[in-house]
């Protein structure tokens, strides 16, 4: 049999402590990338996503969707006995992430220069809000809060609509995906210095960054971009069209593409109509231009469009609903829906790994822990003997799964 491909992240232990999504993001994408993630929850119902429905069979799908690859450990954070073990396997680790309100942790004897003193070697990572000091650290970190404030609602919608939420928690996700990002630097940087980091991130932080080149409009130009719907904020036309039977996109991004459309939909004059020429007079008329255009696609099925207009060397697409998206062939190529075991539910379907490190096998190892479902495993590896961990167990400091709540 050949040898098992190792993993980048190999022989890295994550001590994750963090909840709902955005920290539980970041340490899925580490463990996803091999590294051996505990995922501490809190007694008496563990992280507050189980908690979330829907469900299949009791199970929360909003906390299955970013816990895969982890091992549960359910400890009473509120006993001394229970914290004393938390930062025990954080002496032990390589990586610590919380996303507690700011100064929570360090009431709880959790913070960065706590766990530092212990282990100087520990990247150790805060994911808030709006950040872990200034003005907003004392706002509650939700993902709408940040939607909101980071300006990302304001630019998505359209006049009728007015500012809409990303149908996401879009926030939340990014904020994980950067800092897996800033810890897998703080990693990379410790093998230079043999010191550990603090890693930071926020909701707003990540958002922020996301706004691109519409910040940029702002910074540069002094302009504040509105809702343009699904049409691009810079150019035109691309965006969603109606075709006979249902929409699809277009993405026409230069004005070479945009006389080749014009001969496809049979209307080459357009090309050469000083009010579409360039892309500037494409933008102040497009309100125009879209009924000349949605008259011209109305006439065909989505199918007829789609083939034309790629076969032209303009990127056109489908949209999919979330079914037809997961189960498309490209999906599959991409091995974006893999499979893996659960503790209760059996074989089960989940999202793959977004990204792929030479040829490394980055197939999930195991589904979302059940609550406690690795506490005895745990305590084991953290040195505790089986008459500690008997006492722990039978103090309800610790819980195994399937023990009485």
């Amino acid at each position: 049999m050949a040898a098992e491909r190792a993993q980048p992240l190999e022989g890295v232990t994550v001590v994750d402590v963090s909840r709902y999504l955005s920290g539980p993001t970041a340490t899925m994408l580490l463990g996803d990338l091999g590294a051996a993630v505990i995922k501490v929850e809190g007694l008496p119902r563990g992280d507050s996503a189980r908690e979330s429905g829907p469900f299949q069979d009791a199970e929360s799908v909003y906390f299955m969707a970013s816990n895969r690859n982890k091992r549960s450990i359910a400890v009473d954070l509120r006993h001394p006995d229970g914290l004393a073990l938390v930062r025990r396997l954080a002496g032990r680790a390589d990586v610590f992430v919380q996303n507690f309100k700011p100064g929570t942790v360090e009431k709880m004897g959790l913070g960065f220069e706590d766990l530092a003193s212990l282990n100087p070697r520990l990247v150790y990572c805060s994911i808030s809000g709006f950040g872990v000091d200034g003005a907003g650290r004392n706002l509650p970190g939700f993902d709408q809060s940040a939607q909101a404030m980071s300006g990302l609602m304001s630019v998505t919608g359209t006049e009728q609509t007015g500012p809409l939420r990303v149908g996401i928690a879009i926030g939340d996700s990014s904020a994980g995906v950067f800092a897996a990002l800033g810890i897998v630097t703080a990693l990379f940087q410790r093998e230079r210095t043999g010191v550990g980091q603090h890693v930071r991130t926020s909701l707003m932080e990540s958002l922020l960054s996301l706004l691109s080149y519409q910040a940029q409009k702002y910074l540069s130009l002094g302009m504040i971009p509105g809702q343009d719907g699904n049409d691009h904020p810079l150019m035109f036309p691309q965006g969603t069209f109606h075709a006979q039977d249902g929409p699809f996109t277009i993405a026409s991004g230069n004005d070479a593409m945009w006389r080749t459309l014009c001969g496809i939909v049979e209307a080459p004059d357009l090309g050469v109509d000083p009010r579409f020429q360039r892309n500037a007079d494409r933008m102040r008329n497009r309100v125009l231009l879209r009924t000349i255009l949605e008259e011209r696609f109305r006439a065909r099925p989505v199918a007829y469009w789609l083939e034309a207009i790629n076969r032209a060397g303009i990127p056109a697409a489908p949209i999919y609903d979330i079914e037809q998206a997961l189960m498309s062939a490209i999906t599959a190529d991409l091995s974006m829906v893999v499979e893996a075991d659960h503790a209760t539910l059996g074989r089960m379907k989940l999202l793959g790994t977004p990204v792929k490190v030479g040829d490394a096998d980055l197939q999930p190892r195991s589904g979302p822990p059940v609550l406690g479902q690795h506490t005895v495993e745990i305590c084991r590896e953290a040195g505790l003997t089986d008459e500690e961990t008997a006492r722990l167990l039978g103090a309800h400091v610790v819980r195994s799964a399937g023990a009485p709540t």
